[in-house]
């Protein structure tokens, strides 16, 4: 989603997206762990310590990219770049926080996965509700 607004590119913004590459290809290894180890904490502080680095390198792209609009359209909308940026700061926000919570240990209380998957089908809702509350506007 966040390359689409991308209209130019440069050598930092290409070693920040290949990057975000290496995050994105890293991480079918802490899910492999974590599908062997499944109620292991350490197992799941890997997988979303991998997660949350992975959407940190995403969040970092798009703030470079979107800076005083130095790659992106410069005609781009106020509001797509605050809720890209939104967006791209909650999920390492989360992630993080589940980190937090593992260590604290909820999952005396809930699988962490679990809670994981709220947090993603809540956001999916969230976004799917914005979007009918708030249909973009045609520029066709």
């Amino acid at each position: 989603m966040i390359l689409q607004f991308v209209r130019r590119f440069d050598g930092r913004l290409m070693w920040l997206t290949l990057l975000q590459l290496l995050c994105v290809a890293f991480l079918p290894f802490p899910t492999a762990v974590l599908g062997e180890h499944v109620s292991d904490r350490v197992a799941q502080e890997f997988y979303f310590g991998s997660l949350t680095i992975a959407a940190l390198t995403l969040a970092f792209l798009w703030w470079y990219a979107s800076a005083g609009r130095r790659l992106v359209d410069p005609d781009i909308d106020d509001a797509i770049v605050r809720r890209v940026h939104v967006i791209s700061w909650t999920v390492p926000a989360i992630l993080a926080a589940m980190m937090v919570l593992v260590a604290l240990g909820i999952d005396r209380l809930v699988n962490p996965l679990v809670l994981a998957y709220a947090f993603v089908a809540a956001g999916t809702v969230l976004g799917v509700l914005e979007g009918r509350l708030f249909p973009a506007e045609d520029t066709s």
